[in-house]
């Protein structure tokens, strides 16, 4: 048969076309199948996965042991043919400067946040004709965090004191005498308040229903209405007496507590939770707002003869502005928000009886101490469980200098001046000979230490001292071992080595007793000499969110 006959026979044939409609269409028919089913079966089944990955982030995020929690997490939901493909603790930023990916950060074991990859081998039902492969994986990633809160303090710890020198010191920032007994003076310093009640009872005394502990805490309020509100929130009869009779004799000046605590996430709760209190020293609040409230910053007290061994002991204290926004105590979820202490200046002006070749004297000791501002920010929140919680913090101890030697008292509040102690007089025998001295030691190592508080050291209200190194013994042991005496007679041929021998071991005599002083001059303003007292007043673990 020719051959042009027959195309045009097979170009008008129509017999199976159906055929090969269907041979043609069947490729695509599959890919829409595939496309419908299988690309939705995967999205349910990647919808299902993330619920499930949710779950186990969450049940990571609160767990001592990630990888334990979220395994069980998925076994819980019958997922079992799950895998974990990754699971990474870290720490997460909610910084919104940030991309998603960049908000969070690995970290090892520590951290507040778990970022979690599980993926599934989805069963493929028409796919497999077109890919060859009758599964698909599907992965998913979940990022769960907690929002830990810690407060902490600077300079809030008090040394153990006794006599009225709590009282003696209160009554001179409030420029009046406050009459507080021994007794309740020292039930002061030992007392705690919960902050948070602290605030509750100041917006009950000040009538500022409604508002939230921020905003009762940034409200103008009267310095009798404060402590009177605090004397409802400690426990301890001998402190709630104490700060009674306070409350009835100081000034009745406005102050905002706000310039002292910042409750930072904390500032929205109006309520009070028993169970997870911020405890801080009731002391040294009510040195904090008197300060703050008097603006006095310049104190002259007499010890008299408190001291063992010395004959009279006269003390001016000086204490310097806290830098702005810098609080006394501060609840933080980072190491945005630092607390400092105030520059102080001290001058201990004593004298010490003699005895044997010096019997007929007494020996002047003047003692000089400046301490340059203490700071402390938070490191870190660890809070795996509860009982297993720590807090760090990287610390800043006070440096400064301690010197015997004569100054100019009416310069110590002038921070902008630097002072130089001058060599003193120590002693002038029979107006014919003279010993004189002079030690100083400069305090260094003003780099930030970081101090970690356990759970069980939190909630016993412990503190910690950071301290410079400096000073291998106490401050005036340390001084008068270094101190250059010298001696001399006007005009006389006599040996006055054993003068300066009497002098050295009569004041070496007294050195220990005035160091337990000034420990308790400097605990009572909330510093010591070359060191940082923090404290972590309070801690709560937060229950993990999903974020990212």
């Amino acid at each position: 048969m020719p051959i042009l006959p027959l195309f045009r026979t097979l170009a008008t044939d129509r017999r199976g076309n159906i055929t090969m409609l269907f041979a043609g269409g069947f490729v695509m028919l599959a890919g829409s199948a595939a496309f419908a089913v299988d690309t939705g079966s995967l999205y349910l089944e990647k919808r299902r996965l993330q619920g499930v990955a949710d779950a186990a982030a969450l049940s990571a995020a609160s767990s001592a042991s990630a990888e334990s929690a979220a395994r069980s997490a998925i076994s819980a939901n019958q997922v079992n043919d799950a895998n974990i493909e990754q699971i990474e603790r870290g720490s997460y930023s909610p910084d919104t400067s940030l991309t998603p990916d960049a908000r969070f950060s690995p970290s090892g074991s520590d951290g507040n946040a778990v970022r979690l990859t599980i993926g599934r081998d989805v069963p493929l039902f028409f796919g497999k004709f077109l890919t060859g492969r009758s599964t698909a994986r599907v992965s998913v990633r979940a990022v769960a965090a907690r929002v830990d809160l810690a407060s902490f303090s600077i300079g809030s710890r008090l040394a153990s004191v006794g006599g009225g020198l709590p009282g003696q010191l209160l009554s001179s920032i409030a420029g009046t005498d406050l009459n507080i007994n021994v007794m309740d003076a020292n039930g002061l310093v030992n007392a705690d308040v919960d902050i948070l009640a602290f605030s509750d009872a100041l917006r009950t005394q000040a009538n500022l229903q409604g508002l939230t502990f921020g905003e009762t805490l940034a409200s103008n309020v009267s310095l009798p209405k404060a402590i009177t509100a605090l004397a409802s929130a400690v426990s301890g009869a001998s402190a709630k007496s104490a700060l009674h009779a306070i409350a009835v004799k100081v000034p009745p000046v406005s102050i905002k507590l706000s310039q002292l605590i910042d409750l930072g996430p904390l500032s929205g709760e109006s309520k009070v939770d028993p169970n997870r209190p911020i405890n801080a020293s009731a002391y040294a609040l009510v040195r904090e707002a008197l300060e703050t409230a008097t603006g006095k910053r310049q104190l002259d007290l007499d010890l008299g003869a408190t001291i063992p061994g010395v004959a009279s002991t006269k003390v001016t204290l000086a204490m310097g502005e806290r830098e702005a926004h810098s609080p006394w105590l501060a609840v933080a979820k980072d190491n945005s928000v630092k607390v400092r202490t105030a520059q102080t200046r001290l001058y201990v002006d004593a004298r010490v009886g003699g005895s044997g070749l010096l019997s007929a004297a007494s020996v002047h000791l003047p003692i000089f101490v400046e301490l340059a501002k203490g700071e402390a920010s938070l490191h870190s929140i660890s809070c795996p469980t509860p009982s297993t919680a720590k807090v760090s913090l990287d610390v800043t101890a006070a440096a400064g200098q301690i010197a015997i030697g004569d100054i100019d008292t009416a310069m110590l509040g002038n921070f902008n001046a630097a002072i130089a102690p001058r060599r003193t007089t120590l002693v002038k025998l029979l107006g014919i000979a003279e010993v004189t001295g002079q030690s100083n030691v400069t305090l260094g190592g003003t780099g930030a230490q970081k101090a970690t508080f356990t759970a069980q050291e939190i909630a016993a209200g412990t503190a910690h001292s950071v301290s410079t190194h400096d000073l291998t013994a106490g401050v005036a042991v340390s001084l008068i071992r270094g101190m250059d005496i010298q001696a001399s007679a006007l005009g006389i041929g006599i040996n006055l080595t054993p003068v300066t021998s009497a002098v050295g071991t009569l004041l070496q005599g007294v050195a220990a007793p005035i160091d337990s002083a000034l420990t308790d001059l400097t605990g009572l303003l909330g510093v010591n000499v070359g060191q940082a007292d923090v404290r972590v007043n309070g801690l709560r673990c937060g229950k993990p969110i999903l974020v990212g």
